[in-house]
């Protein structure tokens, strides 16, 4: 069978899932294919591939792109089986009800989507296939979660790399492990885990020499100069994996990479390990600079101390630092999402993400907003990026202007802190416009280029890479448009 995937690229990282199922599926003796719904018209591309399944994943905010345009693939191709697999209806199952979809894949889909391919060939019923809900489904059972992730087969990196401009960008993202063990309150993890009890470890990881090949195979094939480890929680503790990593990965990659961690995780031990390796920039997130929303709220349970000793850590071993912020949670004030760019400050991050709240289904500050009446459930004019307008309804125009500021120029306070005071006493109460995208983007495109990744690339992809980067952050703080 021929298999069509679609993809709306909004940034520089290629999604891990559909290469993965996109393997399985040619090991099964499928044809898989890519649409990227920027460059390519679906329905043009439909028409010259004549797929039997076309297959999406979506986080919530992307998906309206995605059920739009299923809508006119079944007007126009009515007999094209469509399924969506990803966070959206693994938190939002009743999405199969409400859209044209013909099923959705919940949880971990590479041998569910297998699954259903099996019945689809050979014309059997979808209904039974643990982890798919189709809408004739009134309930779904999830199967066991795959303990050995070297199982797996390689991603197909083809898939994405030879059909979109991700395949030219010298950084490229790889992950290590499966799971979560922490319950911030704004995360799906939490919910993961308990829709997953009893269904094996959820916390799983690839052996070092796996991780080693992926990015070996990938480097024989496509540029890259930078890895960007893309797991929730790089490293626990400084074990046998971390040691044995550090080890072969500065011997056999030899590349910058970038990890995420968690502050009051990171000790030495751990940071001369990454430095070993190779490593360039560390993300730990702040979430929030006022210490009762960080722990009270979004059970975060660390304190300012430890967030700051973790970046002066990797200050000491020359360690770059990536932090988010989330402004804009349900009932705080503009002068507490200030808290949060003076913490970045006072950790000396070198760069730093001032994300507005998003009340995500399946997460328990999202579902906290909908108990409180602060959110219509309405994930359809949700905009993909949280970096635009904030939906909730306990927040007047003016704050929510200050907070769409707030993520621009939050920014550019903790890279140029001389312009603190101004920024947050005079410019996020300035009516929101494209001069401080602008801005942004400028201060952003600098620390990236130079600190966080520094990538290297010849002139002409390097003016690629600044318009796209533009396009993409206009797209991320602006109005978007549903086609």
């Amino acid at each position: 069978m021929k298999i069509l995937f679609i993809f709306k690229m909004e940034n520089f990282l290629a999604p891990l899932g559909p290469m993965v199922i996109s393997a399985m599926a040619k090991q099964q003796g499928h044809t898989t294919y890519l649409c990227e719904m920027n460059s390519s018209d679906p329905l043009e591309r439909i028409r010259q591939i004549n797929p039997e399944v076309v297959a999406y994943s979506s986080s919530t905010g992307e998906s309206k792109h995605y059920l739009s345009l299923n809508n006119r693939i079944k007007e126009s191709f009515p007999h094209i089986f469509t399924i969506m697999g990803g966070p959206h209806v693994t938190f939002y199952p009743q999405v199969v009800k409400e859209s044209s979809l013909d099923a959705i894949c919940l949880g971990e889909g590479e041998y569910a989507f297998s699954d259903y391919l099996d019945s689809i060939s050979s014309r059997r019923t979808t209904e039974s296939i643990p982890n798919i809900m189709t809408k004739f489904s009134d309930s779904y059972e999830l199967r066991d979660l795959i303990q050995d992730l070297d199982s797996l087969p390689f991603p197909d990196y083809g898939l994405m790399y030879d059909n979109t401009p991700m395949g030219n960008s010298p950084l490229k993202s790889f992950i290590v492990s499966r799971g979560c063990p922490y319950q911030c309150t704004y995360c799906f993890n939490p919910t993961w885990r308990k829709i997953y009890e009893g269904k094996g470890k959820t916390i799983r990881r690839h052996s070092v020499d796996y991780v080693i090949d992926s990015i070996r195979k990938v480097r024989e094939k496509w540029p890259l100069s930078t890895v960007k480890f893309y797991d929730d929680i790089f490293c626990h503790r400084a074990d046998s994996w971390l040691e044995e990593f550090s080890r072969k990965y500065k011997s056999e990659i030899g590349i910058p990479f970038f990890i995420l961690t968690r502050a009051d995780l990171l000790n030495e031990d751990i940071v001369k390990l990454l430095k070993t390796a190779g490593c360039r920039t560390i993300s730990m997130s702040i979430e929030a600079g006022n210490p009762q929303i960080r722990n009270n709220m979004l059970k975060r349970n660390m304190s300012d101390e430890q967030i700051i000793a973790a970046h002066k850590l990797c200050d000491k071993y020359g360690i770059n630092t990536f932090t988010n912020c989330i402004i804009g949670l349900p009932e705080t004030k503009i002068s507490q999402d200030l808290e949060s760019i003076d913490l970045a400050i006072k950790c000396r991050a070198t760069w730093a993400e001032f994300l507005i709240f998003y009340p995500y289904p399946g997460t328990q500050l999202g579902d906290y907003t909908l108990a409180k009446g602060l959110y219509k459930a309405d994930y359809h004019k949700m905009h993909t990026s949280y970096m635009f307008a904030s939906e909730l309804n306990c927040f007047n125009q003016r704050e929510k202007n200050a907070q769409r500021n707030i993520a621009e120029l939050g920014a550019v306070a903790v890279v140029m802190p001389g312009l603190r005071y101004f920024i947050t006493k005079h410019l996020i109460y300035w009516p929101h416009n494209r001069f401080f995208i602008f801005l942004y983007w400028l201060v952003k495109m600098y620390v990236i280029r130079s600190k966080i990744y520094v990538t290297r690339t010849n002139l002409i992809e390097s003016l690629k890479i600044y318009i796209r980067s533009l396009r993409q952050e206009m797209f991320r703080h602006m109005q978007e448009k549903v086609t």
